[in-house]
Order: structure tokens, then sequence, then C-alpha cells
């Protein structure tokens, strides 16, 4: 294979050098000022300084790295230059302090609300959630072309893309059919194959907290969990690392208790040491105070989760992230035009909040480097 993005270790070494050559940078995505601003940390006081702000052709959604961290991916959808609807996906490159190089867009056929690369930096993953479908793209001198290697067909709503953490198994969460796709990725060629399971199913549908919508993976746990959009939860499955199989084992409510009326759980983040889970909690009912909240768990060493509690946040947190020493959580407001810092408590994972920043409406994605 070559490619200069070579494995996990190639992230790991990546990590290393970004952090002992300057601050960490957290990039934020506008669907509405079709931009991407770049935003410095400052790891004692957790203040967040904007350093560069890339304006895009077309409007920027979920995003991602390269393995070797020196390329910033963005699914792009939305009207272009000549008021044509265009789907696209652009590589950036990786400067100074954040600032972002847009080096080439591939047009893509349908708009990806998930994109992912997998451990070798040479194929880009797609999840498509009008279509139900999952596509692989050809990544060539480190920038993802429109060269669509394998196709899968799968139901409505696929909503998030991702790996296992040795990289050789891929899954993709589904809102309405209450299931998560499971495939062995190889690596070699970039296909995908469906496991003997296709996919495991999530909470029952009769229960509260069901429809898995993203999916994470504990750092060193043989275990998943998954935010649940329906009603506001998270389950956790056990992976099976010899076949890829996923079982489902726990699910708790990520509601506020006493919450009223209906909600739509959205991200979910883990700490780097495997310590905490965040789930994000959207409001959907019309009333005059949003009463959207993040909320907490504890794993513990065989990977059950426990509640810590839930804490009250901006309007329509669809994205969250959490910075590389673990010690700050970011919330997007899709709808407050505002994202707020959080300092994690390393002991009880609870959430002080620290300070809210106007960034303008539109907040569809966050990610730290």
């Amino acid at each position: 294979m070559k490619s200069l993005c070579i494995s996990f270790l190639a992230v790991m070494i990546s990590s290393h050098i970004t952090r002992a050559n300057g601050a960490q940078i957290m990039y934020l995505a506008s669907i509405s000022d079709k931009n991407i601003v770049s935003y410095q940390l400052n790891e004692k006081t957790g203040e967040l300084t904007a350093v560069n702000t890339t304006t895009l052709p077309i409007s920027p959604g979920p995003m991602c790295f390269s393995p070797c961290g020196k390329y910033l991916y963005a699914a792009m959808a939305g009207k272009d230059s000549k008021n044509e609807t265009v789907s696209a996906i652009a590589s950036l490159k990786i400067g100074n302090n954040g600032k972002l190089e847009l080096v080439t867009y591939a047009k893509i056929d349908i708009r990806a609300p998930y994109i992912q690369v997998d451990p070798t930096g040479n194929f880009a993953m797609t999840a498509h959630y009008a279509t139900g479908e999952v596509n692989v793209y050809k990544i060539k001198d480190q920038l993802i072309t429109g060269e669509n290697i394998d196709h899968h067909k799968t139901e409505r709503t696929a909503h998030c893309i991702e790996f296992d953490r040795t990289g050789k198994f891929v899954y993709v969460p589904h809102t309405s059919p209450n299931k998560v796709y499971q495939y062995r990725l190889n690596l070699e060629t970039g296909r995908l194959t469906p496991l003997k399971q296709p996919w495991v199913v999530g909470p029952d549908e009769d229960h509260q907290y069901h429809q898995p919508r993203h999916i994470a993976f504990h750092p060193t746990l043989d275990m998943a969990y998954t935010s649940n959009e329906r009603g506001g939860g998270i389950s956790g499955y056990k992976l099976n690392t010899r076949n890829g199989m996923l079982t489902l084992s726990q699910t708790l409510s990520s509601l506020p208790e006493g919450y009223t009326g209906s909600s739509a759980a959205a991200d979910i983040k883990i700490t780097p040491n495997g310590n905490f889970a965040y789930v994000s909690n959207r409001d959907t009912e019309t009333r005059d105070r949003h009463q959207d909240s993040i909320a907490a768990f504890k794993i513990d060493s065989k990977g059950k989760l426990t509640r810590i509690g839930t804490f009250p946040t901006v309007w329509f947190p669809r994205s969250i992230s959490i910075d590389g020493t673990g010690n700050y959580l970011v919330v997007a407001g899709q709808k407050s035009g505002t994202i707020v810092t959080y300092r994690i408590d390393t002991e009880s994972g609870e959430l002080r909040r620290l300070k809210e920043y106007d960034v303008g409406d539109g907040t569809i994605w966050t990610m730290w480097q």
C-alpha cells in the first residue's frame, strides 16, 4: 500500500507532533456561513480563540482527518456558485495554526451526513441518510477522489459510519430500521463485506430509547456505544474482535429526570481515557425555554454504563466534541448560533459550564486536532 498514512500508529505519532508543536485546534463547520473556523485552545483556562476562517464553495457538514493528520476532509452539500445543487467531499490541507487550504473537491451523487477514512488513508467511507446506502471512494495522494470503488444498498436513515479500533470492521447505524449494519473491510481493496450477521438490532422498539444514530468505540475495551435518537438514550454493545459482530448489552436514558415531551439524541463522544461517555439531547418541543441537555455516563472497567446526570446546554446540540486531553467538551448549538465549552471533572465526569460563544447559525460539526 503506497500511502503516507500507514496505520493507527501514524495517528498516534501525528497527534503527538501536533501537541508538541503548538496548541490544540478545534474546527467548527457552518452550513449557513459556508465556512470552517479554526479555534485555538488555552489548555489552562479552556478559552477558545478563533484563529482562521476558510470559506468553501458549498456548505460544509461532517468532517474527519486523514490518518497522518495533514488533511481535513469535509462533506459538502448545497448550491454552488452556479446555483446548482451539488454534493461533494473537500480535501483541505492543514497548515500552521489550523489554517486550511482547499486543494480540491470531488463531486459525489448523494449528500453524505457522515464520512470517515480508513486507517491506511486510502479509502473514504460515506453513509447516506436519504437513500440508505454506503459508498467507498478512492483516496489518491491524500486527496479524496470521486472514484467509487464499492457500493452497498442498505436501508433509509443510514446516519453514521465508523471503524472499530483495529480498523478491520465498519459499522453503520440506521435510525428508522433500528439497526447497526456490520462489515469487514479489505484494507487492500477498500471493499466491504457484510458480516455473517449483517446487522445488529438496537433496543426493542417498544423501548423508549431506541434507534441508534451515532456510534463510538471505547479506546481500550471491546465495547461500542450508540446514541439512540428516538426518545433519547445510550446503548452499550459488546464487540467480538474475532468476527466483528456486536451484541447489545445495555440501554439507559439520556434525558433529564422529569423531562416531558419529545426529544432526539444526536451525538456521542467518549473521553480519550475511556472513563466517560457523553450524549447530546435535542429538545424537539415548541417552547419558550428549550430544555436541551448533555447526558454524562461513567464507564467501568468492564464497559458497563452508570448514569452521572444531565447538564443544560445550547439549543439543538447536534454536534459535540472532546479535546485530546479529555478536560474540555464543546457543544455546537445548530439553532442557537452559539457554541458552549465545559470543563470535564476527571474524577466524577460532571460538566462545569465555562463560556458561550456567538458563532452564527448552522453550526453542524465540531472536532479537534
